[in-house]
């Protein structure tokens, strides 16, 4: 099967019905336990996310709820609307059904809503934990979406070949674009703080509608501008594209739209409402960005509504930097969107964070700086073995990845990595992005 292009991180949902070991799957999948694991049908009510690989391919893997077709009970419906959503936005599905208990009406209905959404579908039987219950799960076949792959996710069985088939349908690796010498700008944040203003604001004209009513934004829009003779590509981050029944539903569909937004950036501006201060919520998403290895600014809109008589400008940013703890290094920019107030100090600010996040030290000065700060405060020497790092070099850039080589890089603890990272950001500007720092053995 020939793999088509994508711009984006190939999106895998798992879906199901309740019980039938969605998350055992997902936490099999990316190799850790993040999804919550429990007999109890519909333990898993937020959806989760993580992006992982398989054969040098990289995708984002879903975790939703236990689907039931006809309910009427609140969670269980907020469940089902996000397992539509879920089933909406992937590119390729894994439809999970329980071996032990053969076709239900649920995986009858769910197998039937699939078909309508027309998306690549691999349909997993789990529980089959031994070769003499392979032949119960042949039954599958009746659902009419293809050959029934099968597995133990509690075990482990089949799952790699679970997984090679699943690449099978991935979409291919990003396409070239002439739009790739621009500089791809993020513009995310919750509802209503000002992004779709910002863009209208630098485009001239109402490219996005704008109204104070959260959600109006309906696909992601992707707006050239030039900038001090840069080609930017703004990306304006879309709400719902239809009405949610249940409220916490717009959340998790403006969660996964911003998922893929952050994933085709260079460089994301994360907008704040001043008014509203930043929240648990905010600090989250930022941390994903990070996480995601993207340069980050951190915009605090609608500056012009704070008294005068509040804060200074020097308090706020204290006070935001203590929030953010560790993530302090990201910069703060107040603006007023709706004044054109700093409008022009925030794009310089995103061209800056694109710079440094494709700038490379020499590793000559690399060496010259940082190996006298090791010599003068060396790793600690657990079990008696001295832990020496003889060299350094930047392997990489956008993110810039940092490789130690020493004689025992198993050994160097986590405190001391942050401090070399420390030392890296005192020494060269990495302001508000992720660096990498990798331990090699000087062999």
């Amino acid at each position: 099967m020939s793999k088509q292009k994508s711009k984006h991180t190939p999106i895998v949902a798992i879906v199901g019905r309740p019980n039938v070991g969605k998350s055992t799957l997902f936490n099999r999948i990316i190799k850790r336990r993040d999804a919550i694991v429990h007999d109890q049908p519909g333990v898993t009510r937020d959806r989760h996310y993580a992006n992982t690989d398989w054969a040098g391919q990289s995708f984002t893997l879903i975790d939703t709820g236990g689907y039931l077709p006809h309910t009427r009970d609140l969670m269980e419906t907020a469940i089902k609307e996000q397992v539509e959503i879920a089933i909406e936005e992937a590119d390729v599905l894994l439809f999970v059904v329980d071996r032990s208990t053969g076709i239900t009406d649920a995986d009858a209905d769910m197998a039937e809503k699939i078909k309508r959404a027309q998306k690549p579908t691999l349909v997993v039987v789990n529980k089959v934990d031994n070769e003499q219950q392979e032949a119960e799960a042949y039954e599958f076949y009746a659902l009419g979406l293809g050959d029934p792959i099968m597995v133990s996710a509690l075990q482990g069985r089949g799952i790699g070949d679970m997984l090679d088939a699943l690449m099978e349908h991935l979409p291919g690796s990003p396409v070239a674009t002439e739009e790739d010498s621009a500089i791809h700008l993020a513009i995310i944040g919750k509802e209503n703080v000002g992004k779709s203003s910002f863009v209208n604001t630098l485009v001239g004209k109402e490219r996005v509608i704008v109204t104070p009513i959260p959600g109006t934004t309906r696909d992601p829009i992707d707006t050239p501008i030039q900038f001090q003779k840069r080609r930017i590509i703004l990306i304006d981050t879309a709400g719902l594209k239809r009405r949610s029944r249940v409220k916490e539903n717009i959340l998790f569909y403006s969660q996964l739209r911003t998922l893929r937004s952050v994933e085709r950036a260079d460089v994301v501006l994360y907008f704040v409402d001043a008014t509203q201060g930043v929240t648990r919520q905010d600090l989250q998403t930022i941390a994903d960005t990070l996480n995601a290895r993207k340069p980050v600014a951190l915009v605090i809109n609608k500056w012009d509504l704070i008294p005068k008589d509040d804060k200074t400008l020097n308090q706020w940013a204290t006070d935001i930097r203590q929030r953010l703890g560790t993530l302090s290094y990201i910069p703060i920019i107040f603006t007023s969107v709706i004044q054109k107030k700093r409008i022009y100090r925030l794009m310089e600010e995103a061209v800056a964070l694109y710079d440094r996040y494709h700038q490379r030290i020499k590793t000559s000065e690399l060496n010259d700086v940082m190996l006298p700060v090791i010599q003068e405060n060396s790793p600690p020497a657990p079990y008696g073995k001295e832990v020496k790092i003889n060299f350094v070099a930047q392997v990489q850039a956008a993110p810039p990845v940092f490789a130690f080589f020493s004689n025992h890089p198993e050994l160097i603890p986590e405190n001391y990595r942050r401090f070399l990272e420390r030392k890296i950001r005192e020494r060269w500007d990495f302001t508000g992005v992720p660096i990498i720092l990798s331990f090699k053995s000087k062999h």
